[in-house]
């Protein structure tokens, strides 16, 4: 026995924190291995997303404006019908309007984790602040560009909107004689 008037083991308050500190430790161990797999899925998922679906429509719609801006100030410089250049703006004005959001496909996946997350109050799916910005933004972008519009004008664009912009910017480089390639552009997906 030790001389310890409550009769304490000296040796268990040792064993006590040393048991302590090791459930410590495993525990965050645990939990950094829970986010070193999320950020690893996450980033994964993040490569998929970016080169199949990102890069290209990004690409398309930067391809397709630059086209357009080019006719613009082409069409601007030349002796042309004031309906050519008036057609190459307003294509150019369409192309401007359109967002990566309105024209890419809908991640279903994504969508339906969501849902299920939402119904648990799951705080990993608050929005950020920057997000909640961007959205706010778009919201404001989209009141300012109604106010002068018609009704039929409301509607956001769509992934057809960009094949027929597509259609209408071939056409009018036929018309003005000029060779201009949109086989690599992927917009019929």
């Amino acid at each position: 026995m030790s001389d310890d008037p409550w009769g304490e083991d000296p040796h268990y308050a040792h064993q006590a924190a040393w048991q302590n500190i090791s459930t410590q430790f495993t525990n965050s161990g645990y939990r950094q291995g829970i986010i070193a797999g999320k950020e690893a899925s996450l980033q994964e998922g993040f490569d998929v997303g970016f080169a199949n679906t990102g890069t290209p429509i990004g690409r398309e719609l930067g391809v397709l404006r630059g086209i357009a801006s080019a006719l613009v100030s082409f069409l601007s410089s030349t002796n042309t019908t004031p309906a050519e250049l008036d057609e190459a703006r307003a294509i150019a004005t369409s192309l401007s309007r359109i967002r990566f959001t309105d024209i890419a496909p809908p991640d279903i996946e994504a969508e339906q984790h969501a849902r299920e997350h939402l119904h648990n109050d799951d705080p990993g799916l608050v929005q950020t602040e920057v997000l909640s910005q961007k959205r706010e933004m778009e919201i404001l972008e989209d009141m300012l560009s109604h106010m002068n519009a018609r009704e039929t004008e409301r509607i956001r664009p769509t992934r057809e909107d960009v094949v027929k912009l597509k259609g209408r910017l071939s056409s009018l480089s036929e018309r003005l004689g000029l060779s201009l390639s949109f086989q690599d552009l992927d917009t019929d997906k």
